[in-house]
């Protein structure tokens, strides 16, 4: 195993890897190119559409029908958790958004976005996000999407990037 993926496999450091991320971004940028569980496809590549699932009232504001800034949160801290496409079907990451359906948390969807997308937005001089294939055993089509190249006066503008950019809401049926 190596130190990848003994990093992404942490327990202790999931709520917090994005933060080790960025203080360590040439570090971050390597670990991109290398496969981070033993589960995975592979690493994620450019043409690949990622998939997050949107949960209400948290990620959707039901009155304007618009997905949060909010829904985008995770990618600061223990990683955006996303869908590989190219591994799945449409039918597959609504189930998987029912069974993570709990309490006042009705699931509503999913939105796409390209790979190529998150890894060319820039902020200063930085990548601001990397895509890492964090396949689980019961998972395998699972991904994370970090901050690395973000301070903490750049993070809103991370999250409204994402806001901006992944799709438009595809609803459960």
């Amino acid at each position: 195993m190596g130190e990848a993926e003994v990093f992404f496999n942490c327990k202790v450091s999931s709520s917090e890897k994005c933060h080790y991320l960025t203080k360590n971004y040439e570090q971050a940028l390597e670990w991109e190119k290398e496969s981070v569980s033993s589960h995975s496809y592979g690493i994620v590549k450019d043409d690949e559409i990622l998939a997050r699932n949107i949960f209400s009232p948290h990620h959707y504001d039901t009155e304007t029908g618009e997905i949060k800034s909010l829904a985008f949160d995770d990618v600061l801290n223990k990683g955006l958790s996303v869908l590989r496409c190219s591994y799945t079907t449409s039918d597959e990451i609504i189930s998987i958004g029912e069974d993570k359906q709990k309490g006042t948390h009705e699931y509503l969807g999913y939105v796409t976005i390209q790979a190529k997308c998150i890894r060319e937005y820039i902020i200063g001089l930085n990548r601001a996000m990397a895509i890492y294939d964090t396949a689980l055993e019961d998972l395998l089509m699972h991904a994370d999407i970090c901050s690395i190249g973000v301070t903490k006066s750049t993070r809103g503008l991370l999250r409204i990037f994402l806001k901006d950019n992944f799709s438009e809401l595809i609803k459960k049926k």
